[in-house]
């Protein structure tokens, strides 16, 4: 008999270890960032309501801190999330630049009728 004769395997490898890179963290300031960036602009349409409107000043003013405090962190820890830090960066200098605009359009409209009024 013959002593060196093997069976055949049939399509399984011996079990190795494949390396899987280690996912990057994701900075929690750019997606603060973003998720006030959006509320801002959500609320934004219904700034007709003081509550609403207000709420979507601060949040808007409050995502634009949040993204510039998230860009020095992704520089120095290098954790990813820029594109979110950018994003939430635009969505609040947008709605908060609108409702600065709404506001001081909707001041000079009252102190107008006010002036005609007297």
């Amino acid at each position: 008999m013959d002593n060196n004769h093997k069976e055949p395997q049939y399509g399984f490898s011996p079990l190795t270890q494949s390396y899987v890179p280690p996912q990057a963290k994701t900075s929690g300031k750019a997606i603060t960032s973003l998720v006030l960036g959006i509320i801002s602009l959500i609320a934004l349409p219904l700034g007709g309501i003081i509550v609403l409107g207000i709420i979507g000043f601060f949040s808007g003013i409050v995502a634009i801190v949040f993204a510039s405090l998230s860009f020095k962190e992704i520089k120095r820890v290098q954790v990813q999330g820029r594109g979110m830090a950018i994003a939430g960066l635009v969505c609040g200098i947008v709605a908060t630049a609108i409702n600065v605009l709404a506001f001081v359009i909707s001041f000079v409209i009252s102190f107008m009728r006010a002036m005609n009024n007297v």
